[in-house]
């Protein structure tokens, strides 16, 4: 069933045309996509108007300005529109739903409304098997812990009161921005049983430590890794965020860092690009105690 409560707004960055089939399982569920091209030096033209075929509404930042501003694009052409929705899911490009998936956070979103709780997100009770944070239950409402932005039901409502997403994180922390301005705000994150999303957290990458793969009773070990180039706001982010909302949420922030360099730690011991990736970390975490946002700037 299609909803009409639900627009969805998918950014894009060098997309190829395996996007169109996810637009499509998102056009069997939303009345509206919103598709917004974030600046790709790759032309997106071919796959743009196959989108809008499609019945996508499309449109295109003229510089690459980060996926929040991609995202605020689209949240503003929806809620532009004569027909107002309830509703916006914010997706990445490479992101699939299930069947099914839209009804289940807007009736996750219904009911823990009846509840009596204040819903400031939703999202899916597992992404690509694993489970998400869960942070307890209340009036028979699971509620869940820092959750990743794409596959994520952001009430209208909410997003006029508390603003749209934070662009000078540029990319990472974005949702974890939000997440902390609805905690602060009071409002609660909100998990949707009956929803699952298939979205890749990384790449797996084969462990080698002195130049020796590294193995464990007979299997390849792997470590999950990002590109080189967001460790810089990956560190980055972090400390700003931490400057903005360490005080009101000191057990995220300690929780935070010891993940990030705990991660890094093994990363550097078990990963190739070592050098890169630590480059870009210490760069990241220079401009982060600097206080500067915004797009890296490399001179």
């Amino acid at each position: 069933m299609t909803s009409n409560a639900t627009t969805a707004v998918v950014s894009l960055f060098n997309a190829d045309e395996h996007v169109l089939a996810n637009a499509a399982v998102l056009l069997a569920q939303v009345s509206r996509v919103v598709v917004v091209d974030d600046g790709s030096p790759q032309d997106p033209g071919p796959v743009l108007r196959q989108l809008q075929d499609l019945g996508c509404t499309v449109e295109r930042l003229p510089e690459n300005s980060g996926i929040a501003a991609a995202l605020n694009a689209g949240i503003a052409v929806a809620l532009a529109s004569g027909n107002r929705p309830s509703f916006i899911l914010t997706m990445d490009q490479d992101s699939l739903l299930d069947g099914g998936y839209i009804a289940a956070l807007e009736e996750a979103a219904l009911a823990a409304e009846q509840a009596g709780v204040r819903v400031g997100m939703v999202a899916p009770a597992s992404i690509r098997g694993l489970p998400t944070r869960r942070a307890g239950v209340v009036n028979g409402v699971q509620l869940g812990g820092e959750p990743i932005q794409s596959g994520l039901l952001l009430p209208v409502a909410v997003i006029e009161e508390l603003g749209t997403l934070q662009s000078d994180l540029f990319i990472d922390g974005v949702d974890t921005e939000y997440f902390l301005r609805c905690q602060s705000a009071g409002f609660k994150t909100v998990i949707a049983p009956k929803a699952a999303l298939d979205h890749s957290l990384g790449s797996m990458t084969p462990a080698r430590i002195f130049g020796a793969d590294l193995a464990f009773l007979g299997r390849q070990v792997k470590v999950r890794t990002a590109a080189s180039w967001r460790y810089y706001y990956l560190f980055r982010n972090r400390i700003l965020l931490a400057r903005k909302y360490g005080r009101l949420h000191r057990w995220w922030a300690v929780k935070g860092f010891l993940a990030d360099y705990r991660h890094l730690a093994i990363v550097t011991l078990l990963a190739p690009h070592r050098f890169e990736r630590l480059a870009s970390a210490a760069a990241g975490i220079a401009d982060g105690l600097a206080g500067r946002a915004g797009k890296r700037r490399i001179s």
